[in-house]
């Protein structure tokens, strides 16, 4: 004898359903995922047309030329920063949540990656809140004290450095775990499992001064690639 089970009341899955519908959280998280991507792109665009052909210097290289830089360029630096860091990191926090939801089979991971995420999305907005704050405040310092505003000036730069941008750990630990849960699950593709990997190494080599530069920017460029594969996967059933 045979027993046929009927579905419960209210129930939506169907024999044709080939996977779960993405929540919301993890839908948002993918039109994040596209957002950070666009930050990147914006950030080394800016850098490579403008800022750099401008006379952007570093503040701990040249402190009188970057004060100068700052004061001819107060606006685009601030709008610079702006997007970069505090757009970038709010947009984070989503992709953290909808990373989490989507590896939800494997809950351990899945808690570990968002917490990492959010430490990661808080630095940012952190950093960038440092940078346009105390770009303000420098700008106002000069007009009676221009030493005090260099002197100020390269402290900032270091701060907001060290918070977002100087090293990459905390971005680097975000994606081994999330890179590790994803080879585990496969509940995204395994080869966006193994890009993640790959850029958790490259973003932990950022501590070592001598390789700083160059990996802080295969970083950078990688984590396009990576973003906005994710936005894409994260959007899809």
């Amino acid at each position: 004898m045979t027993t046929e089970t009927s579905p419960r009341p209210g129930s939506t899955t169907t024999p044709a359903d080939t996977g779960p519908v993405p929540g919301p959280l993890v839908q948002a998280g993918g039109i994040a995922a596209q957002v950070v991507a666009g930050t990147y792109v914006v950030g080394f665009l800016a850098m490579g047309a403008y800022l750099a052909p401008q006379g952007f210097v570093d503040p701990v290289a040249d402190p009188s030329g970057s004060l100068a830089f700052l004061l001819d360029h107060t606006a685009v630096m601030s709008a610079w920063y702006a997007l970069l860091y505090l757009l970038g990191g709010a947009a984070m926090a989503l992709v953290a949540l909808g990373v989490r939801d989507r590896l939800a089979s494997a809950p351990g991971p899945a808690r570990v990656s968002a917490a990492l995420g959010l430490v990661w999305s808080g630095l940012l907005v952190a950093s960038g809140s440092v940078a346009v704050v105390g770009q303000h405040a420098v700008v106002s310092l000069h007009a009676g004290d221009p030493d005090l505003a260099r002197s100020t000036w390269t402290s900032v730069s270091i701060v907001q450095d060290a918070l977002g941008g100087g090293v990459e750990v905390a971005g680097a630990l975000w994606a081994m775990v999330v890179g590790l849960a994803v080879l585990r699950t496969r509940t995204l593709p395994a080869a966006l499992g193994g890009l993640a990997l790959g850029l958790a190494a490259v973003g932990l080599v950022t501590v070592v001064p001598a390789a700083s530069e160059v990996s802080t920017s295969i970083f950078g460029i990688g984590f396009i690639v990576w973003f906005t594969w994710l936005g894409v996967v994260l959007a899809r059933r």
